[in-house]
């Protein structure tokens, strides 16, 4: 018997819990208690953010809530900075925005965009302000830990013709000091013009031909140049830098480009987000508009209303507007069709009124790669009044998401960052070498430092069958943030001395008495799935006076029956002696024997 309100704070009952139960024939009867609905209430229910970052950078915090008895009234999102404060007050506001809440019962969303600032471990509010009469605040605030790096990201850039996107795009990043573009630009035949190397011998050789030079750079940019101009090997090395060593890559638009660059039948081609079109003539170059004359502008698509890519005005809807009155773009190609797994976030609206894919990603392996089917948004920067700043901010939040994800030869991880009224922790890293292979024999070991001078130094063990991952589970015996520097070594085979192959650093945060909080309405539809599913019954508190005869023996596994014959017990044999002597001595006393 089971006296419940139903509240859960493991993500729900799993299948084998419920199979054990059947198993062993235990019928669960539940009993809730609780009130089964809030009459006045808000409750975030989540709150998803990027948990790394780059430094300076712009992030999205997808807010996911509910409410009960305030439909159509107005609550104020808050995103705070509480790294350097004792309470959520205190805290830096990053965003905030008024939202009118939707229908009683029903998960609302929204997203606040801010920006993170310098590096460090950063705690993050994400609050709703209390309404009037609210039964339960506690339920109003989620938090949330973001580590902020500060090492700079470089991308490689190959254009095939000098060409006005090329200026642009390196003119957007000039005041990003996060990243970094160096560029091989192809002025003639053989001839390519670099720029942003960070010494003289830097792709002096052209485009690189071994992994430990390509793999140097966290994102690659393939503009307006023919597949053919990469041999084979680069092509592969191209395909490994994003499955492999989880780069970034972004083909752009152009006369050259995509389909019209023999890209659809390159040994990228399943690489790219979109199945291109096998026949050419993808590229159209648009002349300057005249009076009545129509041209091809850009469009917010659904999926990318609340991508940080796209983000251009805080406020939704302004956003989109925004995109609508973009200045008209140059050119544009048709990018093909987006795979199942892709993510259209910009559409291209033709002369025609055609609606064409413009900016297109997907993850792929450990990496992601994206389209923008275009080399013509600079007009966004040439033709926009002076001080706007879409075009560089488009670009940035692009690069940026190119290569902000882009894993080190170490890359550790937590299941879930905040630990809820439990401690309890388990640490994983994969681990590569130079080349970005598996290293399933390195020693690796996480260095944790939390509250009141707490440190731990815990050893990572390999997980089996899978090479280049190591686990270690810890338990973090008090509230308040921990940081864990996670480090990998191996001996290296020809001099058998021990060098370090790379490190990661993460956070985490342990919170007790908070998971209360939420979800404080009495579950009643998980205490009868687990009810039904194991042969039981759910009850009310008022009808428990019928518990007890109701509930049937049952053929538990605790018990056991075993059945004998009635001769081979002792005692039984003994009552019937005794029974047939008492017979004998009452005949003979009767006279009758």
């Amino acid at each position: 018997v089971l006296l419940s309100d139903g509240d859960d704070n493991a993500r729900g009952i799993s299948a084998d819990a419920i199979s054990a139960l059947r198993a062993r024939h235990i019928p669960v009867h539940t009993v809730g208690f609780g009130r089964e609905r809030a009459v006045h209430d808000v409750e975030l229910d989540d709150a998803v953010v990027a948990p790394r970052a780059l430094a300076d950078s712009r992030l999205a915090a997808k807010i996911t809530f509910h409410q009960r008895g305030y439909a159509g009234s107005k609550v104020t999102l808050t995103v705070r900075d509480t790294s350097k404060s004792d309470s959520a007050a205190q805290g830096k506001i990053l965003a905030s925005r008024t939202v009118t809440l939707g229908a009683d019962g029903n998960l609302q969303t929204e997203t606040l965009m801010f920006d993170i600032g310098g590096a460090g471990a950063r705690t993050l509010q994400i609050a709703a302000a209390p309404l009037t009469g609210e039964e339960n605040t506690a339920n109003n605030t989620l938090t949330r830990v973001v580590n902020v790096g500060s090492e700079p990201r470089r991308i490689l850039y190959i254009e095939g013709e000098p060409r006005w996107e090329y200026k642009f795009i390196r003119q957007a990043e000039q005041d990003d000091r996060m990243v970094q573009i160096v560029s091989m630009d192809r002025t003639s035949e053989n001839k390519i013009y670099r720029q942003g190397i960070a010494d003289p011998k830097e792709l002096a050789d052209g485009f690189p031909s071994r992994a430990e030079d390509l793999f140097g750079y966290q994102g690659l940019m393939i503009g307006s140049i023919e597949a053919g101009y990469f041999s084979k090997n680069q092509q592969e090395l191209i395909h490994e830098f994003v499955d492999r060593r989880g780069g970034g890559l972004l083909m752009l638009g152009g006369q050259f480009a995509l389909a019209d660059g023999a890209w659809n039948t390159s040994a990228l081609n399943d690489l790219l987000p979109t199945t291109l079109p096998t026949q050419t003539g993808t590229f159209h170059r648009e002349a300057d508009p005249k009076n009545g004359t129509t041209h091809a502008t850009a469009e917010l698509a659904p999926a990318g209303v609340d991508s940080a890519i796209t983000r251009l005005v805080d406020d939704p809807a302004a956003n989109a507007a925004k995109w609508k009155k973009l200045p008209y773009l140059m050119d544009y190609e048709d990018p093909g069709t987006p795979k199942p797994g892709a993510a259209v976030l910009a559409n291209t609206i033709t002369p025609e009124a055609r609606k064409l894919p413009l900016l297109i990603t997907e993850n792929f392996g450990r990496g992601r790669t994206a389209i923008m089917a275009t080399g013509g948004s600079w007009r966004w920067q040439m033709s926009s009044p002076l001080g706007d700043t879409a075009h560089d901010l488009f670009w940035q939040q692009l690069l940026r998401w190119l290569v902000a994800d882009t894993p080190g030869h170490v890359a550790a991880s937590v299941p879930a960052q905040m630990l809820l009224d439990n401690g309890a922790v388990t640490l994983t890293a994969e681990v590569r070498d130079p080349q970005y292979n598996p290293a399933p024999d390195a020693r690796v070991e996480a260095h944790i430092l939390g509250p009141s001078g707490a440190s731990a130094l815990v050893e990572m063990t390999p997980v089996p069958d899978s090479p280049g991952q190591f686990q270690a589970a810890w338990s973090a015996p008090k509230t308040g943030a921990y940081l864990t520097e996670v480090t990998a070594q191996r001996a290296d085979p020809n001099s058998g001395t021990v060098k370090e192959l790379g490190r990661d650093v993460l956070t985490f945060q342990r919170m007790d008495g908070v998971a209360e909080n939420f979800h404080t309405e009495q579950n009643r539809d998980l205490l009868e799935r687990l009810a039904t599913q194991t042969g039981g019954q759910y009850w009310k508190p008022a009808d428990l006076g019928k518990l007890a005869g109701a509930i049937p023996f049952s053929e538990a596994g605790v018990t056991m029956r075993e059945t004998k014959d009635l001769w081979d017990l002792p005692l039984v044999f003994l009552v019937l002696l005794l029974l047939r002597f008492s017979e004998w001595w009452l005949r003979r006393k009767w006279g009758i024997v």
